[in-house]
């Protein structure tokens, strides 16, 4: 997984090179996503940091922004625990207890395919 965030933060970041026009400005800058993976919903952390509702693939685990979007937080706790397919913009928010929180703006939230069992030997 710390290659994920390596990648994530380098990418934030502007990469390497990052973007030397004059005026570029942070604001047009965004990284949009699909994640297949488990959705979670009723979270609760310390200081109520964090959204409620978490996506994890891989080993890696965002939080959802759902606020604004009552459709798409209906259908979030209708699809606690299953697999589902999520796209949205990323980003990274400061956080009080936890120094950064990477944070998926959702766009659409949709039920994945169930996972295929593993090949028998």
């Amino acid at each position: 997984m710390g290659w994920l965030v390596g990648v994530l933060a380098m990418t934030l970041a502007g990469g390497p090179h990052g973007d030397t026009r004059p005026g570029a400005d942070a604001k047009e800058d965004s990284i949009d996503v699909v994640v297949r993976g488990t959705l979670r919903t009723g979270i609760m952390a310390i200081g109520g940091e964090s959204t409620g509702t978490t996506v994890t693939a891989r080993g890696a685990t965002w939080e959802l922004d759902l606020r604004g979007k009552p459709e798409l937080l209906a259908r979030a706790e209708s699809l606690g625990g299953r697999r589902v397919v999520v796209t949205g913009s990323l980003e990274v928010r400061p956080g009080v207890e936890r120094r950064q929180r990477w944070i998926l703006t959702v766009k659409t939230l949709e039920a994945g395919p169930a996972r295929r069992p593993s090949p028998s030997p």
